[in-house]
């Protein structure tokens, strides 16, 4: 019988052998899913805070450790890792933690030498953390573009809010708005006048009112988007209105759009996340259409008066909730995204009415997805403007470039914890 210390090296260490996402490494866990559920609970706290503190946990091995581990002894790597952020960072007992290490490493025979290094690195803890930097969990290629456009004050805000767990923000069906004290019933506090932070306890479907349908999960930064379309066409019926969402699932804005009465369209292109959407929309009971298929393979002859695209990107701006993002080497892998991306951007012209909007966003802070991508489709378009955000964006994130927004992970005025995001709204003239 594994415990929960082996099985989250167990996950930690395909996540880093694969590169696999977490819920994906969980997912495959026949270990994980044996135990119960606060078992489970505390072995996603021990992989996630490993991740969030893994250039610090690295640096600490590089320190202390006279001889590199070897990659065939990946486990034993990560049984480390483990172990070092329980000690430097969780509020867990030292004792508990080496003697456990200690059990687990007698299979593989290094024993002594795991008890060495743990009570070595115990005994200097307050050194250690004295000497750390939060910038090292981030990687060089967010790194060096945070650094180059939002400057380094940034990159401290950022990296300092990455190692946190996550709030979980909850927007609440306007229909039921003032029937309940939300509040009290999911012990939170609203942020915006429908939307509650809350804590993220990993038990979402065993929240009050999950399963009537009264609200959904959706961060403050993905539903600034819709706020936005709504004061564009604040002044007429909605319900003439037409907006095709693009990468729709798993659902939020699309949820939104339905509340603000828009005649809304639905495209997504993962059959798996095409079920999930269609799943939320039941419980929440709504009813769209919702079309399964690649953007870029799209037809139709309809014309739109907004496209809302929600591209595929690499995710920088989810570091905190998605921290195994900050040990893949996405820069590979940013190319193709960035293509993507532009021709997701040039498809939508031929489906948007003269006058209409298209309202391009990613969850990312990287340029390259965001102010970069948008400045080079207005370069070959010269029949787009962009809408400056500058009057209709109050409290909303700090960073302002021609017009574009730029959220990075920090708290708004509002106190909401914001995941790092970009918004970009353009104009066909002609």
């Amino acid at each position: 019988m594994f415990n929960t210390r082996e099985i989250a090296t167990q996950i930690l260490t395909e996540i880093y052998l694969k590169f696999e996402f977490f819920e994906t490494a969980v997912l495959l866990s026949k270990n994980f899913s044996r135990l119960n559920q606060r078992d489970k609970g505390f072995v996603r706290y021990l992989v996630l805070n490993t991740l969030r503190r893994n250039g610090q946990v690295d640096q600490v091995l590089n320190d202390y450790v006279k001889i590199p581990i070897k990659k065939k002894n990946l486990y034993i790597l990560n049984l480390l890792r483990l172990s070092i952020c329980q000690i430097l960072f969780l509020d867990i007992k030292d004792y508990s933690i080496v003697n456990t290490a200690v059990e687990i490493s007698k299979n593989y025979k290094v024993d002594k030498f795991v008890n060495g290094l743990l009570r070595n690195i115990c005994r200097n803890k307050y050194k250690i953390l004295q000497n750390l930097d939060h910038t090292t969990n981030i990687p060089q290629w967010i790194k060096n573009d945070i650094i180059q456009n939002l400057g380094k004050e940034t990159l401290e805000k950022i990296s300092k809010r990455v190692v946190n767990e996550p709030n979980l923000n909850i927007k609440i069906k306007a229909n039921r708005l003032k029937e309940k004290n939300w509040e009290k019933l999911l012990n939170g506090k609203f942020i915006l006048d429908d939307l509650l932070k809350t804590q993220n306890d990993g038990l979402i479907e065993k929240k009050p009112y999950f399963n009537e349908g009264d609200w959904w999960v959706q961060n403050i930064s993905s539903t600034l988007p819709v706020r936005f379309i709504s004061r564009i066409f604040n002044n007429v019926d909605k319900s003439k209105i037409s907006v095709l969402d693009v990468g729709a699932a798993p659902g939020g804005k699309t949820f939104q759009l339905i509340e603000e009465n828009f005649n809304v369209k639905s495209l997504e292109i993962s059959q798996r996340r095409t079920r999930r959407l269609k799943k939320n929309l039941q419980r929440l009971k709504f009813d769209i259409e919702i079309i399964c298929e690649d953007f870029l393979n799209y037809e139709c002859s309809d014309l739109f008066d907004c496209i809302l695209i929600d591209a595929p990107c690499s995710a920088s701006g989810l570091m905190q909730k998605k921290p195994e993002i900050l040990i893949r080497d996405k820069e590979k892998n940013i190319e193709k995204l960035i293509d993507k991306q532009q021709r997701m951007l040039e498809k939508s012209k031929q489906f948007l009415k003269i006058g209409g909007y298209i309202v391009y966003c990613v969850c990312s802070i990287h340029s390259s997805e965001g102010s970069h991508q948008i400045e080079s489709f207005l370069q070959k378009n010269r029949n787009f403007k962009i809408v400056k955000f500058n009057n209709i964006v109050s409290n909303f994130g700090k960073y302002l470039k021609k017009g574009m927004l730029t959220i990075i992970p920090e708290d708004f005025g509002c106190n909401a914890e914001a995941d790092g995001f970009f918004i970009s709204i353009l104009k066909r003239i002609k």
